[in-house]
């Protein structure tokens, strides 16, 4: 076996512990969700999204457009990160095994969503609003409707708590725009 830290018995142990982790959760991937309906659903909720972003896009700004979605999506990952990393949730389908978080949402689902309220919503007040009903749908619809398909499990985590922060997402990364735009054209 290789040595991974000289004098570190502990972060070795550790090492081997997610090591066994993540084989098992390939294994299990393997033969209780791909190619499952679940999966399929995975993939649908992956493609479709991008392909109904791609005919509504404004393509004159789709550089801003598509920035603004990829800072929604690292923000999206890092929370969803966060929430797995100290047991607050867990997924229970992924569309690959490689990622406790459940990427459709991260780099799918939500980015695109919001990339199309960013593009169609221009003031702040109308960007505003429409920003609370998405995240009011994914707080309080989206959430639940994972946990009823059997995708998504809470723990110490209410979907009240998950309003303000796709809330909070959607206006501080459209203030970061705005602040980005500014310097850029100074």
């Amino acid at each position: 076996m290789r040595k991974l830290r000289e004098g570190s018995p502990l972060f070795e142990k550790e090492f081997l512990v997610q090591k066994r982790a993540d084989e098992i959760l390939r294994q299990g991937w393997k033969k209780e969700t791909f190619l499952t309906w679940e999966w399929w659903l995975l993939v649908a909720l992956t493609i479709f999204p991008w392909l109904i972003w791609w005919k509504l896009v404004d393509r004159r700004r789709i550089f801003e457009i598509l920035t603004y979605g990829i800072m929604i999506m690292i923000i999206s990952e890092f929370f969803d990160g966060i929430g797995v990393e100290f047991d607050l949730w867990e997924y229970h389908q992924r569309l690959i095994p490689l990622f406790d978080i459940l990427i459709v949402y991260d780099f799918s689902v939500i980015p695109v969503i919001y990339m199309l309220v960013y593009q169609f919503f221009n003031t702040w007040k109308s960007f505003a609003v429409a920003s609370i009903i998405v995240a009011g749908i994914f707080a309080f619809i989206s959430e639940p409707a994972l946990m009823a398909m059997g995708f998504y499990e809470v723990f110490n985590w209410r979907h009240v708590y998950s309003f303000p922060i796709y809330f909070s997402m959607a206006m501080s990364m459209r203030w970061i725009m705005g602040y980005l735009k500014k310097v850029a054209f100074t």
